[in-house]
Order: structure tokens, then C-alpha cells, then sequence
């Protein structure tokens, strides 16, 4: 049996209290802020709406019945969201750095997934808007645009 890490960080998408089922231990999170989480708190912190940083060595659910793993399900899921916010445009939608937040995304999918499936799957829209996009991506053509 694999031994769990003793931490993992998590960001909180709003200010956030989280308890442990048997109340011995608890974090309160603000707006934005990542912070390690002790490995005991893990479900308390997925249930309240925390995004972990990295892998979480937790049991892995029973693969879906479309026969991809839970990691390819959330790739693509998380990509999809991606690329919906990246279609959308609203700069509400995204950081000072032109990331996409997470909390906008979370609003988007029905699945856990970390910060580095975010980054993954911006880089990979970004790809396809480099590339000429997908169908679901419209761009203008140089010089279409009115003066």
C-alpha cells in the first residue's frame, strides 16, 4: 500500500472554512490563497470547493463507462471549459496575467481537477488558437475590420 503525502496545496476559489469530519483540525482559506493542506483534510477541502495544486494520492474512482480513464475525462472536460472562457472573451474570466481562473472554470465542469489541469489545458487552447483553432473559434480576418 502506497503511503499518502503528508500535504498537498489547495486554492481557494472564495473565502473558505474548512473542519475535518471529526472537527480535530480546520483552515480558514481567503479569496485566492493557496496554502498546503494536511493530508486529513483532503476531502474536507475537495467538498468545500478548494482546487489542489498538484496530484492528491487519494483512492482513484472506478474508471467511467466510456472507458477513459478519470484523468482523460478530466482533461477533456477541463479543456472544454477552456476553451469556452477563451471563445467567451470576458476578462472577468481570466487573471492580470491572462490565465483563466479557477473559479471560472469550476463553474464549468462537474469533476475535481488541480491548477496544473488548468495550465495544461490553456496551453492546449492556446495551441489551437495559434494553429488556426477549432470549429468552435471564430477569428477575423487581417484587415476585415473597418478603420
Amino acid at each position: 500500500m502506497e503511503l499518502q503525502k503528508e500535504s498537498a496545496a489547495f486554492t481557494a476559489i472564495k473565502a473558505t472554512r474548512v473542519v475535518s469530519e471529526d472537527g480535530s483540525r480546520c483552515m480558514n482559506f481567503q479569496d485566492g490563497e493557496t496554502r498546503p493542506v494536511h493530508h486529513t483534510l483532503f476531502a474536507a477541502a475537495l467538498k468545500a470547493g478548494l482546487v489542489p495544486q498538484t496530484e492528491l494520492n487519494m483512492p482513484e474512482p472506478a474508471a467511467p463507462a466510456s472507458g477513459r480513464s478519470t484523468q482523460q475525462v478530466v482533461e477533456h472536460e477541463v479543456l472544454d471549459a477552456v476553451r469556452t472562457l477563451v471563445a467567451r472573451g470576458n476578462p472577468a474570466d481570466f487573471t492580470q496575467w491572462g490565465k483563466p481562473r479557477t473559479a471560472s472554470v469550476k463553474k464549468l465542469v462537474n469533476c475535481h481537477f488541480t491548477g496544473a489541469d488548468v495550465q495544461r489545458a490553456f496551453e492546449q487552447a492556446m495551441f489551437e488558437v495559434e494553429q488556426g483553432g477549432n470549429e468552435s473559434t471564430e477569428h477575423s480576418e487581417p484587415g476585415s475590420s473597418a478603420s
